[in-house]
């Protein structure tokens, strides 16, 4: 019992730590306003931001694709975007990663050259969306085959992001930068702590926090994980995507905002400094039904169950 008490002060101690350190980095959100929620560029629009602000969360979050970022009607989805965002007063989280391969032979040249050209394209967004960003983040789940298509993580990830933080360095943006997105949070001996320490240790000005998606942790189980991060990279852990489908495995819409209640209250403890819930609306181009129905609103824009209960609960005084 008194090793249980003790455990629980030292995540405490290093989830405030994070806190203070996160409110430095992240000025534009406020210590009681640090939820965001997932929208997608195709179908964002300023009526949602609008019901966004309303329901209380203080920024959203969504992606631009490099491949797509010289196609005029891509980039105009992107700004479109953007506009929406700023009619509601809402920062942006802004996630950046490649959806094609960045080489063809893992060959450690063209991996520097993929990674040049990504720093070129973080500071070329920030430059033109600077005043609205809350941070970059850098990737989204490479630890996934789906979304590192160059593959083989534990040999060209680093090789890539080390390029891409030494790029940066002489011309370092002044929005924080957070990576890298992780599917799973980083833990002793994983692939993504191997890659965190080489890149963290070598470049440690690059990044201002380590993002992640804590998708079916315990709130005991992410306060762990925040300690893990602190102690590891010395840097405070942030909780880029989250949520819960309305799988009727999952209690359906009731089940859904009961766990989505308990996860924003957990998180809340925790002190946690930014954390981005997934997503608005359920998805149609979902792949299954679990991906089509983690939205808080219905693909239509009727609210759900999950929505009254989250507005409930930012809004609370």
């Amino acid at each position: 019992m008194h090793f249980k008490r003790l455990a629980a002060s030292t995540l405490l101690m290093f989830s405030s730590a994070s806190q203070v350190h996160a409110n430095e980095l992240f000025p534009v959100l406020g210590a009681d306003k640090t939820f965001g929620v997932q929208v997608k560029i195709q179908n964002f629009t300023a009526a949602d931001a609008g019901q966004i602000k309303a329901a209380g969360f203080a920024f959203v979050r969504f992606g631009a694709w490099t491949d797509n970022l010289d196609n005029a009607a891509y980039q105009k989805q992107v700004s479109d975007a953007f506009a929406a965002a700023r009619s509601a007063g809402l920062p942006v989280l802004l996630t950046i990663r490649a959806t094609e391969a960045l080489t063809t032979t893992g060959d450690a040249s063209e991996l520097a050259a993929a990674g040049e050209s990504l720093a070129r394209s973080v500071l070329d967004l920030e430059q033109t969306y600077r005043t609205q960003l809350v941070a970059i983040e850098i990737w989204n789940e490479p630890d996934l085959e789906k979304y590192w298509p160059t593959g083989h993580f534990e040999t060209t990830f680093v090789p890539f992001m080390s390029a891409m933080c030494r790029s940066l360095g002489p011309t370092a943006p002044t929005t924080p930068l957070v990576g890298f997105g992780f599917a799973k949070a980083p833990s002793a001996g994983s692939a993504s702590t191997v890659a965190l320490n080489r890149i963290v240790s070598e470049y440690p000005k690059c990044l201002s926090a380590i993002s992640y998606h804590p998708y079916g942790l315990s709130g005991a189980q992410i306060s762990a994980a925040q300690a893990f991060i602190q102690q590891n990279f010395h840097l405070p852990g942030v909780i880029s995507e989250w949520g819960v489908s309305a799988l009727s495995s999952n209690g359906g819409d009731a089940g859904q905002a009961s766990k989505v209640s308990t996860f924003i209250s957990d998180v809340k403890k925790l002190n946690i400094p930014l954390t981005s819930v997934y997503e608005w609306k359920n998805s149609d181009s979902g792949g299954n039904d679990r991906e089509k129905n983690f939205g808080l609103l219905t693909a239509d824009g009727r609210p759900k169950p999950v929505e009254t209960a989250v507005r409930t609960l930012l809004n609370a005084k």
